[in-house]
């Protein structure tokens, strides 16, 4: 009799071992987890607590995957187009579009760490502007004063390049952000569109709180990048350094300076330049952005006094006329060799922006341009229209 207690005892309790074996391994198995670890750091935080505490024993506390690592996160826009174009002599250019199909996904980790991937997927199947990712980096910002960013993503060089298609309240980004952010300028013509985009490792952040808002005084970044664009290695073993400061002494309102030393080599040889702008931004009961650059680049190892100058300068206001449309208009100029005028492309804009919904918007814009730098066979005074539909996802 005794024997056969023994017994029984004996099998419940193997019994009890193994549902709690399996209880941890569905736990482990749901929970994401390595159980063993939780349970050691959960021992030994209730012991600390308890030992530096007369208050009541602490409750073990079940630590979550979500409390450290959010659901990714999963989004998009698109942004149709329809442009007309009166410049005579030229080819094309006329018709309907598809100006972005982007895709992105983004979270966090250790509430300290985000991360993004960003993928274009309207450009020309099997071109150098085809589908392609544009961003993916992990930051990390566990002080407003001091963020780091690794990975692929803007440029920290003038107000306009950072900012989202979204933002601009235009049709499109200005000249002086194409040619001098390394978005389609001249500088980069052999090479894919970087969308103002390089591989590289920045830091940035937001310091000395003032006025009855509160609000930063500075804000600053500073970046050293690969200088060859997006999804590209380094080719020179040379890098680009960008840098910018900029001060808000008022809520809104932004002054600042930005500089740019790099190179970027063709396949053949590097081309080295040295970039710098200043301009003021501001967003509040009205929109107004202005900013001036220049850029001073030589071909190949003839670094010596650099050689050919370019400069660029634009202004945009956008003023709300009701609560969700607003009017546009902006000038906007960039001169190849800023030793003659002859080489000055203007372009000046007036548009209209509708946002109904926070998701949604519109955009219809007329330009008026006059191009000096075109030869005497094509018009160098033109107008265009374009209309654009913007919806996020």
């Amino acid at each position: 009799m005794k024997f056969k207690n023994a017994t029984l005892a004996l099998m419940m309790a193997i019994s009890s071992v193994s549902a709690n074996a399996q209880l941890a391994m569905n736990e482990e198995y749901q929970d994401g987890y390595d159980y063993s670890l939780q349970e050691y750091l959960t021992t030994k935080i209730t012991q600390s607590k308890s030992q530096t505490s007369s208050a009541a024993p602490a409750k073990e506390k079940k630590w979550k995957v979500a409390d450290y690592v959010t659901v990714p996160k999963f989004g998009g826009y698109i942004v149709s187009t329809y442009k007309y174009d009166s410049q005579e002599g030229k080819n094309g250019g006329d018709g309907f579009g598809l100006r972005y199909l982007r895709l992105y996904l983004d979270g966090k980790v250790f509430n300290d760490f985000s991360y993004r991937v960003q993928m274009n997927i309207s450009g020309e199947p099997g071109t150098k502007n085809g589908a392609r990712v544009i961003d993916a980096f992990v930051a990390w910002q566990k002080w407003k004063a001091l963020g780091i960013k690794m990975g692929e993503f803007k440029r920290c060089f003038t107000f306009e390049n950072p900012m989202n298609p979204w933002d601009i309240c235009s049709g499109d980004y200005t000249q002086l952000t194409k040619h001098f952010a390394g978005m389609n300028g001249d500088f980069y013509k052999n090479g894919t569109n970087s969308g103002g985009r390089d591989l590289g490792i920045q830091f940035y952040g937001d310091a000395f709180k003032v006025g009855d808002t509160k609000h930063y005084l500075l804000h600053y970044q500073a970046g050293i990048y690969n200088g060859q664009g997006i999804n590209t290695a380094d080719k020179d073993k040379e890098k680009d350094y960008i840098g910018t400061i900029q001060l808000q002494p008022v809520k809104g309102l932004y002054l600042g300076v930005f500089g740019w030393s790099g190179s970027f080599n063709d396949g053949t040889q590097s081309n080295y330049f040295k970039r710098w702008a200043a301009g003021v931004s501001y967003e509040g009961l009205f929109s107004a952005r202005a900013e001036y650059a220049r850029n001073i680049y030589a071909n190949g190892a003839n670094t010596n006094g650099l050689g050919l100058k370019s400069d660029a300068w634009y202004v945009r206001v956008g003023v709300p006329v009701w609560r969700w449309l607003k009017v546009n208009m902006g000038y906007d100029a960039y001169r190849k060799d800023m030793s003659t005028w002859t080489s000055l492309n203007s372009i000046y804009t007036l548009g209209l922006q509708s946002r109904p919904h926070k998701n949604l918007q519109f955009q219809l814009q007329w330009n008026y341009c006059h191009n000096n730098s075109l030869s005497s066979s094509v018009d160098k005074d033109y107008h265009q229209l374009w209309a654009q539909a913007y919806i996020r996802f």
